[in-house]
């Protein structure tokens, strides 16, 4: 029986985690999650990015695997491509969310092997986003503190 809860406590931590992870960072970074993935092996998956728009690669995870190699390609156009490392304690991966567009519309392959064992999150994230973007009018404008991801982390107790 104790099985059975230890299996049910680790999806719980795959699964419900990682959706809170980019439901967070959606809300405080202004973008939208358009791909979100968690990955234990190699793996394909397709996305549909849009010319002219910015996106951000995401690779989170608190105990994922040590190195994890990612491209995003349509055919031999290679978007994005490298090898991120887990940074610890943090759980961040470097490099840390690299931004990338594309220079035309359709369907792009993201190839994700992890080089060590472990679970990872994979999101791609649009920015600004086309569904919750907020415009400011000069008046209005605040000043922006820029924040390390542990000093964000700790001002939100997480």
């Amino acid at each position: 029986m104790s099985e059975k809860i230890n299996e049910f406590i680790k999806f719980i931590i795959v699964s419900i985690i990682p959706i809170i992870i980019y439901s967070s960072m959606m809300f405080l970074e202004g973008g939208e999650c358009i791909y979100a993935e968690s990955v234990s092996k190699e793996s394909y998956f397709q996305v549909n990015l849009t010319k002219d728009v910015k996106y951000e690669l995401w690779v989170v995870d608190y105990v994922g695997p040590e190195k994890i190699k990612i491209s995003i390609r349509k055919d031999s156009y290679i978007v994005l491509e490298d090898t991120f490392m887990l940074m610890h304690p943090e759980g961040d991966y470097l490099p840390y969310h690299p931004s990338f567009t594309v220079k035309e519309n359709g369907t792009y392959q993201v190839h994700a092997k992890p080089l060590d064992s472990g679970t990872v999150s994979i999101g791609i994230l649009e920015f600004p986003s086309r569904r919750w973007s907020i415009k400011i009018d000069s008046e209005h404008k605040k000043d922006v503190k820029l924040q390390t991801p542990s000093e964000l982390k700790e001002e939100l107790g997480i």
